[in-house]
């Protein structure tokens, strides 16, 4: 058989037998985009044994969806796990996005920004020598259970036809209100307060669409100040949880490793070397 027709069957056998969903570690800084771009051309880089897998056709790549889109500046403070739909895989995203989520967020006190966290311009200022952990504890009790949260314009969310984040980059104004959402903080707890940085440190478990730094931002309107936020980890989304998720982004983990990590989760009968 030619070696060209080989390598092309090779790859259609190995591309119709990935399928599932990867739980991912995303690290701080990248896009969620970019993390499913990165996989998408590993796979298709040892699914068709070449290396410029950029330059095989979109429609012959190994196909990777992304569970949801975030907005790309709130993205600069994440270090989260995202979920990736691997070829049939992509269908069932939607399953797992429905479920909830847990944080651990820190705020903190004093300063607002246009976009509710560190990557924002600092739009407020206010007091804070009257905030105090018993102060802090009260108001995240205003926001237990089902809300209704007004999402920030740096935001993945659509109205007419346009995510609201392009609006503010572009310094347009919105053609409507931004308007409230049901969502469902089912467990919150304040985990520490440090009154000399004036930062508070929670972990949640959040429902779907839920906009932790619309939480914080709340926070400090709710203390009689203002707050945007710091860091957020997202610990567990679905039955996912960080030392469930694979660290296949990771720069300091060898190929090799990444697609045993990849092929383990998916299918633990595939073997890549059998069919090269």
């Amino acid at each position: 058989m030619p070696s060209i027709l080989k390598t092309a069957l090779t790859g259609l056998c190995m591309k119709s037998n990935l399928n599932g969903v990867l739980s991912v570690y995303k690290p701080k800084g990248m896009t969620s985009r970019q993390a499913a771009t990165d996989v998408q051309l590993l796979l298709t880089k040892h699914v068709w044994q070449t290396d410029r897998p950029w330059e095989v056709k979109r429609k012959d790549r190994v196909k990777v969806g992304m569970g949801g889109i975030l907005d790309p500046l709130a993205e600069g403070v994440l270090g989260k796990i995202i979920l990736l739909g691997i070829g049939a895989g992509c269908k069932q995203l939607t399953t797992y996005l429905s479920g909830t989520k847990s944080y651990v967020a820190t705020g903190k006190l004093g300063q607002a920004t246009d976009t509710y966290d560190t990557d924002g311009k600092v739009v407020e200022t206010a007091p804070t020598n009257h905030i105090n952990r018993a102060l802090l504890e009260g108001a995240l009790d205003r926001f237990r259970g089902d809300i209704l949260q007004t999402p920030p314009i740096y935001s993945g969310l659509k109205m007419k036809g346009k995510r609201l984040y392009e609006y503010a980059r572009q310094g347009k104004e919105l053609p409507g209100a931004i308007e409230p959402r049901p969502v469902t903080l089912c467990q919150a707890n304040l985990d520490g307060f440090d009154s000399d940085t004036q930062e508070f440190v929670m972990t949640l478990e959040t429902s779907g669409g839920f906009y932790v730094r619309s939480l914080v931002n709340d926070m400090g309107k709710a203390v009689g100040s203002c707050a945007h936020m710091t860091k957020l980890v997202r610990t567990r989304q679905g039955p996912w949880t960080l030392d469930s998720t694979l660290p296949i982004l990771d720069t300091m983990v060898d190929e090799d490793q990444k697609l045993v990590m990849i092929i383990g989760a998916l299918e633990p009968s595939i073997d890549f070397n059998q069919h090269v």
